[in-house]
């Protein structure tokens, strides 16, 4: 039933609903809403384009194998294909409950879906449902609508199953026994002493196991008192467990119940934060994220951890409050694209704004050649503003926790983090931490190549005795180079003059060197140069910058999202792939080098600096116009070529 559940998840992917109707049975308080988008959905790719794919044939192949071939494809399922599916996350009292709304033409085919017996579907008044005893998941629909309703109860405890952790020793033998079987052992071995020279091996070996039996009794555990108090208390849990899941699984078939056929008194649209969320519609899904200390809450409840459950010691209320992530996704012609908004409340980004006033170094982009760059990554943050700011985030998590909490543990760490932080704030001096690092990094990656390294082995003979063995490898190793900014030459040269005279690093023309050792396969490089610290795999580079001779190369989208964002990610799939050796990628993918090659580019996140309460973000994934309709196309043919 498993398949069925995911088919039909599956299936809802292409589809879309009304947002007036369906969305008003969503409760304000819902944690997490998903929005498909059926109709900008199928305006990219067709229902009749995505059952011809590979994919579409296997998901119709399903649907023919659960239902014995009484359905055959997706639209004998009478989902209604122009509207949009919904999504979200409700959690009460420990229980996550998940539930999928989907629109219906016509529901006459659904009882279809579940021909095994053990499918039973029941019919109550206007509503039909099939409910999965063991863990509770429930199928409803009524005449227009389907609900698909799967809980998590995050209460139930099986640590150790039903298991007691007794201690098997056997009972100790009452002395009186131990002396009277000593003296029985003594009068036979008297009987036998004359005889003893002429007696077989055999017989005193009989003697001495009977006098042994007699001294020490055995202790069965398997017929003891206490194993069947244990077996008791066994069946007594199980039982509980099992009454308890009976329970959980009348309230979650009520709880779909209840969203099928009835509206909230208060619904998601006049929750505020999810409003302002909804943008222009124009895009073919939608995430919106709220309320995480209610879901940090309930995935660990209070009764599972006792007094060791971390929320007791944080204010989780007062950290999260207000806060908000939005996703937008977009398939576009010749990219998808994803839009996230992290909203938090003023008084947090007031704490986090200093951590992202960040200065880039501009030299950073002169040591850039983008048509050998296989990815980077790039940090702009401030050094000194996180170190202002550490404080001021600890003090607001655990605020007003002493007063609140009952538990002295909680207040204690309450009490001791705040004198800490206090202690770290008044001892480190920020600006000076910001000269040794201020905060603005830059990782490179330049180059794949095949290098030959040493590992050790174990060759066994035939006794299985086994020998350490060296051998050697050949595997593919990234040329990198990382850079950050630093005011602090004095400190960088005394540190790598530590490394010199201990004759663990090289020194030549101003570069210093560390070999590659069996855990790290790299020759290391490092220099110091205006202002900042460059450590890299090529000493080639190196000396390039160093002479001021470096190639650099950067196209004018890249230079602005490695300066003005706050955090950058690149990655030039069609670079690494083309440099990658056959033999290094899974045999099942070898046949599709070229096709992956000719159908993989650029992969771009990048994430701004907090503007009022706001750090946005966006996720581009180009894809290559030839042979694809569109962006959500080309994932479908990704996906159809990986299948052959």
């Amino acid at each position: 039933m498993k398949h069925l559940y995911t088919t039909i998840f599956l299936c809802g992917l292409f589809i879309s609903l009304n947002a007036q109707d369906l969305a008003r049975k969503i409760p304000s308080d819902a944690n997490v809403v998903v929005t498909i988008k059926g109709k900008n959905v199928l305006e990219l790719l067709s229902l009749s384009e995505f059952s011809n794919s590979r994919l579409g044939k296997e998901m119709n192949k399903e649907i023919s194998r659960e239902t014995e071939g009484e359905l055959a494809t997706i639209e004998d399922l009478g989902f209604n294909l122009n509207e949009n599916l919904y999504y979200f996350l409700q959690t009460k009292e420990g229980v996550f409950y998940n539930t999928f709304m989907i629109p219906m033409k016509s529901t006459a085919n659904l009882p279809k879906l579940f021909p095994r017996e053990r499918d039973e579907v029941i019919k109550d008044g206007a509503v039909s449902y099939v409910q999965e005893s063991y863990g509770g998941t429930v199928i409803m629909w009524n005449t227009k609508e389907m609900v698909f309703v799967v809980p998590s109860d995050q209460n139930e405890d099986y640590s150790y199953l039903d298991y007691d952790i007794t201690p098997t020793i056997a009972e100790p033998v009452e002395e009186t026994i131990i002396e009277e079987a000593m003296e029985e052992a003594v009068e036979a071995a008297e009987e036998i002493e004359e005889s003893i020279i002429e007696t077989p091996v055999e017989a005193i070996e009989e003697i001495e196991e009977t006098v042994i039996e007699e001294a020490t009794p055995v202790y069965d555990y398997y017929n003891s008192e206490e194993y069947k108090k244990q077996e008791e208390r066994r069946e007594q849990r199980r039982l509980a467990r099992e009454a308890a899941k009976k329970k959980q699984n009348t309230v979650t078939l009520a709880y779909a119940k209840q969203v099928l056929q009835s509206q909230p008194i208060r619904n998601i649209l006049q929750n505020s934060n999810y409003k302002k969320s909804l943008g222009k519609g124009k895009d073919e899904a939608m995430v919106w994220m709220n309320d995480f200390p209610q879901i940090y809450k309930n995935a660990m409840p209070s009764r599972l951890l006792g007094p060791n459950n971390p929320y007791n010691f944080l204010n989780l209320d007062e950290f999260y409050k207000g806060t908000t992530v939005t996703a937008r996704l977009n398939f576009e012609q010749d990219e998808a694209v994803m839009g996230i908004d992290y909203t938090m409340s003023e008084e947090l980004a007031k704490a986090y704004k200093p951590m992202y006033e960040g200065k880039f170094n501009k030299n950073f982009l002169n040591y850039i050649n983008e048509d050998k760059l296989l990815g980077y990554m790039s940090v702009n943050l401030s050094t000194a503003g996180i170190l202002k700011a550490y404080p001021s985030l600890i003090e607001t998590m655990f605020r007003n926790v002493d007063q609140k909490s009952d538990n002295k543990k909680a207040a204690t760490i309450a009490a001791a983090s705040s004198s800490v932080t206090r202690l770290f704030s008044l001892l480190i001096d920020e600006e000076g931490a910001a000269k040794i690092l201020r905060g603005d990094m830059l990782l490179l990656l330049t180059d794949l190549r095949e290098k030959e390294v040493t590992y050790t082995d174990y060759e066994y003979d035939e006794e299985y005795n086994y020998k350490k063995v060296e051998k050697t490898k050949t595997e593919t190793v990234p040329d990198f180079l990382f850079l950050f900014t630093s005011e602090e030459e004095k400190m960088f040269r005394n540190i790598m003059k530590i490394g010199v005279l201990e004759e663990k690093v090289d020194y030549e023309n101003d570069i210093y060197h560390v070999g590659q050792t069996r855990s790290n396969p790299f020759d290391i490089y490092a220099m110091y140069k205006d202002n900042t610290v460059f450590i890299g795999s090529s000493v080639a580079q190196l000396t390039q910058i160093k002479k001021g001779i470096y190639p650099s190369k950067l196209s004018n989208t890249l230079k602005k999202e490695i300066s003005k964002s706050a955090t950058s990610f690149y990655v030039n799939g069609k670079n690494i792939i083309s440099e990658i050796p056959s033999e290094a990628f899974p045999r099942e993918l070898r046949s599709n080098i070229d096709f992956l090659t000719d159908n993989t580019e650029d992969l771009r996140v990048n994430f701004s600096k907090i503007k009022g309460n706001t750090m946005t973000g966006k996720m581009i994934l180009k894809t290559p116009e030839k042979g694809h309709k569109n962006s959500l196309a080309y994932f479908i043919n990704i996906i159809d070529k990986l299948m052959e």
